[in-house]
C-alpha cells in the first residue's frame, strides 16, 4: 500500500479558523523513494475573513506577495483533493498530524464543499509519525537518537531537532515540502532499524485490522502520546454500544477488585477521573496498541506481566462491571448530546452532522460548474444551512460580481466585524490582536534579524485593515 506523507504551514495555530498558506504532500511506495511525479507543493493566498498572525508568518517565512496575489484557497484545496484521491488508496501520514494537519485537512475539505472525509474512506487510512516514533522510544530507546533542542539543551521530540540529530534531509524546517522530506526519512529509518514495529503500526492504523488484533490475546500495552507519558498495560473492556469506534480499557496498574462493585454512575468517574482507571481510545485516531510480544524485560519484568494478567482474570470473571461500564459509556454519550450544543459558527460546525446524499450530490455540481452565474444558482439550492453559507463564501472570494447584492454586503459585513473586533478572547487572530504580536516581535530580541519581515508584515496588515473599513461602509 503507498503512503501520502503531507505537511501544512498555516496563517496560525486555530484548527478551525485559521487556514493552510502551503500544502506539500509526496505520494511514496514501501521503498520511500521519492519521485517528483508524485509531489505536490502548493500556495495561496488568505481568504477574505482570515488575518494571519505574525507570529506565524515569522515561522513560515511565507512571502507577503503571496498572500496577496496568490492563487485562491479553494484552488489549492481543489488541487490537493484531485491529487489526494488520484493517489488513493493511501496510508495518509504526518508529523504530529492527528492533532493538527488531519484537522486542518478536514476544514478545508469541509469549507471548500468537499467531502472532508477523504483520509480514512474508501480503503484510506490514517496514521501519525510523531505517536510512532513516540512509542518507539520508549520501546527501544536506542534505535533512533532523539533530538535536542539546542536553546535549553534538552532532549525534543521536535521534526526538525528529529532529523538533525539522524542526519536526515531537512533543507528548511517549516516548510511543508521540507518537512514533508523529513518526515519520510524519519520513517525510512523506522522502517529500517524496526521493520516488525513499523509493519505492526501501520498493519493496525486498518480499524478492522485493530479489531481483529485485540481478539488474538488479552494483555495489551497502550504506547504513550505524549513525551511524559509511559508505555501502560491495559485490557480491553468493551467498545460503546452507540459509538463503536470508542473503546473502553482497563488500566492494569489498578487493581480491578476495588472497582469491580461500581455502578454505572461511579464507573463514569473512572473515565473522567485524572488517573483515568478506565481510559478511552478511538479507534479511529490511529492508537498504538501493542502485544507483549513486543514487551521487554527493561520494560515489565515477569513478575509485573504475572500481575498483569491475574488481574486480567479477575475482570473476566465479573461480567456484572462490564454491563455496568457499557451503560455508563451509553450515558457519557447521551450526556455529553445533551451539553454541547450547536456550535455558534459555521467553521466549529463541521461534525454537527453529515451531509445528506442531496447536498452531497449539489457539493459535486457546484465544484464541478466553472458557471459563476450557475454556482449562484446552486448556492441557494442547498438543504443544510452550512453548506449554503459555506458556497456563498466561496463566491464571495472568487466570483462576488456574479453573486446577489444582498449576499454581498452580508458576508462584507460579517468578516469586517470578524477581523476589526476588539474582543480578545476570539479563537481568530484580528487586526488588534495582529498589531499587538507585532508590536511584541519587534521587541523580542530573538527577531533581531527579521525587522525587515516584520515592517513588511506590518504594511499588510494595515492594508487589509483600510480593506476591512471599507467593507463596514459599502
Amino acid at each position: 500500500m503507498n503512503y501520502v506523507f503531507y505537511d501544512f504551514e498555516t496563517s496560525g495555530t486555530n484548527r478551525y479558523f485559521d487556514q493552510p498558506l502551503q500544502i506539500a504532500a509526496i505520494c511514496v511506495d514501501e521503498t520511500f523513494e521519492i519521485n517528483s511525479e508524485f509531489t505536490l507543493n502548493e500556495t495561496c493566498k488568505l481568504k477574505d475573513g482570515v488575518v494571519p498572525h505574525p507570529q506565524a508568518l515569522i515561522v513560515n517565512k511565507i512571502e507577503i506577495d503571496t498572500l496577496k496575489n496568490g492563487q485562491s484557497f479553494y484552488d489549492m484545496i481543489d488541487k490537493v483533493q484531485k491529487k489526494f484521491t488520484e493517489w488513493s488508496p493511501a496510508i495518509f501520514i504526518g508529523y504530529n498530524s492527528l492533532f493538527f494537519d488531519e484537522v486542518v485537512l478536514r476544514q478545508s475539505l469541509y469549507q471548500s464543499l468537499h467531502d472532508p472525509y477523504l483520509t480514512n474512506t474508501n480503503n484510506n487510512r490514517r496514521a501519525d509519525l510523531y505517536h510512532i516514533f513516540l512509542g518507539l522510544s520508549k520501546l527501544r530507546p536506542d534505535i533512533i537518537k532523539l533530538g535536542i533542542n539546542p536553546e535549553t539543551e534538552k532532549e525534543s521530540f521536535k521534526l526538525e531537532y528529529l532529523a538533525k540529530a539522524n542526519k536526515i534531509e531537512q533543507e528548511k524546517a517549516h516548510d511543508a515540502l521540507s518537512d514533508v522530506i523529513a518526515t519520510i526519512g524519519l520513517a525510512k529509518l523506522i522502517k529500517e532499524k524496526a521493520s516488525d514495529y513499523w509493519d505492526h503500526c501501520m498493519h493496525i492504523s486498518n480499524p478492522e485490522n485493530f479489531r481483529a488484533y485485540l481478539a488474538k490475546q488479552d494483555l495489551f500495552f497502550k504506547a504513550p502520546s505524549h513525551p511524559s507519558h509511559v508505555i501502560t498495560p491495559i485490557k480491553f473492556l468493551s467498545e460503546n454500544p452507540e459509538r463503536n469506534k470508542e473503546l473502553s480499557f482497563f488500566d492494569l496498574k489498578f487493581d480491578p477488585e476495588n472497582y469491580i462493585d461500581k455502578k454505572s454512575v461511579e464507573i463514569m468517574s473512572l473515565i473522567e477521573s485524572k488517573e483515568k482507571v478506565i481510559k478511552l481510545i478511538e479507534i479511529n485516531k490511529s492508537p498504538i496498541i501493542l502485544g507483549e510480544e513486543f514487551i521487554s524485560h527493561e520494560i515489565f519484568e515477569d513478575n509485573e506481566i504475572k500481575d498483569f494478567k491475574s488481574r486480567i482474570k479477575s475482570l473476566k470473571n465479573h461480567e456484572l462491571f462490564l454491563d455496568r461500564l457499557k451503560q455508563a459509556l451509553v450515558d457519557r454519550s447521551q450526556d455529553r448530546e445533551v451539553n454541547f450544543p450547536m456550535p455558534e459558527w459555521v467553521e466549529t460546525q463541521i461534525y454537527a452532522a453529515f451531509a445528506n446524499a442531496k447536498d452531497k450530490e449539489k457539493m459535486k455540481t457546484f465544484r464541478n460548474t466553472t458557471d459563476p452565474e450557475e454556482k449562484n444558482k446552486l448556492a441557494k439550492d442547498f438543504e443544510d444551512q452550512r453548506y449554503r453559507e459555506l458556497a456563498y463564501r466561496i463566491l464571495f472570494n472568487e466570483s462576488r460580481n456574479f453573486l446577489d447584492e444582498d449576499k454581498v454586503t452580508d458576508r462584507e459585513l460579517f468578516f469586517a466585524e470578524r477581523a476589526l473586533g476588539t474582543d480578545q478572547g476570539v479563537k481568530w487572530c484580528t487586526i488588534s490582536k495582529a498589531k499587538k504580536d507585532i508590536d511584541n516581535l519587534r521587541e523580542n530580541s530573538q527577531y533581531s534579524d527579521y525587522l525587515d519581515y516584520i515592517d513588511q508584515i506590518k504594511n499588510f496588515i494595515d492594508e487589509e485593515e483600510i480593506k476591512y473599513k471599507k467593507y463596514q461602509k459599502s
